[in-house]
């Protein structure tokens, strides 16, 4: 008997009594099975809420990897605005360092190329033939800090920066070894270590932009402390456009309409409508205040210094022969006089009696 187990059944209104004799190895079976049914079932049911929770996180995680890659687009375009601005910086301190003195250039090249597709709305009598040239101009010479970002990618720093975010990655991942090799089997992996090329390429422009602002910032000082004595040159310097309008035609080789052959023009053409005020773009004595061959009302200033400004093509001019002149002074008024095609300012600026491109010297 003590191999069996015997179950009875007794109806509640029915008579007679059910028995059942069950072998007692297979009772403990089934009594193991459902204890193993119930274990495996804790298990799955485990499992499965550790999913819930994994796709929970997943989709959370997804969000926040969108955001992350819309905040580091967000950085670049407020890198490339700060690049646009220390370029502004850049290229008004070369200016400063030009007209001052503090640097020695080539005053008769071009400050900016001309663009030879453009329409040249006036001619001059004062032009002369010259050869064309294709060097590069002061202010779109290579080296500059979009140069330097641009090339970042292939600089020995911005290499061993994404190194060390893909380590960063990897030691986040549990893939401290061989992470070179595990990154390429799940699609999600890869994407994680796709950033550590944007992480670098924001750090690397970061640390250049920083240093860059700090070399420039140097450099102003030095400029600061070198014009403080340089007052007197200072106002005396052509550093106003002289009048309100638009450049038609800047300094340098250009094609003459009459003669249809490369020539030289040596001042910037400024279109403004006739009886436009004309200032005076630095301090001076006045040489020349009336007409003149092929610039028809002419005026022409003494700034000291080798420095003289030459307004060409008025209407009228106002300021007298031997008149002291300040900057921000009207002096004449635009006109369409002389040798011109339509209504503008010829401005010159010579150096010794050559004369060299304005640019240079407009700071406004």
């Amino acid at each position: 008997m003590d191999r069996y187990f015997t179950v009875m059944v007794v109806p509640e209104r029915e008579k007679g009594v059910k028995s059942f004799r069950i072998p007692r190895l297979a009772f403990h079976a089934l009594v193991f099975l459902f204890v193993l049914g119930i274990f495996v079932l804790g298990i799955l049911s485990y499992d499965y809420w550790k999913i819930l929770r994994q796709v929970h996180q997943n989709k959370h995680l997804t969000l926040e990897n969108r955001q992350l890659k819309e905040q580091i687009q967000l950085f670049q375009m407020k890198i490339n605005t700060l690049t646009e601005d220390i370029e502004r910086i850049e290229t008004f301190e070369k200016k400063l360092r030009v007209i001052s003195g503090f640097e020695k250039v080539d005053l008769t090249r071009p400050a900016i190329r001309p663009n030879s597709n453009s329409e040249v709305m006036e001619d001059h009598s004062h032009e002369h033939e010259v050869k064309e040239d294709n060097s590069q101009t002061f202010f779109q010479e290579k080296g500059t800090i979009r140069d330097k970002l641009k090339d970042g990618q292939n600089s020995e720093k911005f290499v061993e920066l994404k190194n060390l975010y893909e380590q960063k990655i990897a030691t986040n991942f549990g893939l401290q070894t061989g992470y070179a090799f595990t990154k390429e089997w799940s699609d999600l992996t890869k994407q994680s270590f796709s950033l550590a090329e944007n992480f670098a390429d924001f750090d690397y422009k970061f640390n250049l932009l920083k240093d860059y602002v700090k070399d420039l910032e140097v450099n102003i000082h030095d400029l600061d402390q070198y014009l403080l004595d340089r007052e007197s040159f200072m106002r005396s310097t052509p550093t106003l456009l002289p009048t309100k309008g638009w450049i038609t035609s800047y300094y340098g080789p250009r094609i003459s309409p009459t003669s249809n052959r490369l020539k030289m023009h040596e001042g910037l053409d400024i279109g403004a409508p006739i009886g436009t005020p004309i200032l005076a773009s630095a301090d001076g004595r006045i040489t020349f205040s009336g007409k003149k061959a092929g610039f028809g009302y002419f005026v022409q200033i003494d700034h000291g210094y080798g420095l003289e400004s030459v307004y060409a093509h008025n209407s009228q001019v106002i300021a007298k022969k031997g008149q002291l002149i300040k900057r921000g002074q009207i002096i004449a008024k635009v006109g369409n006089t002389g040798h011109s095609t339509g209504p503008h300012l010829h401005y010159e600026i010579r150096v010794n009696g050559t004369p060299v491109d304005p640019f240079y010297y407009i700071l406004d």
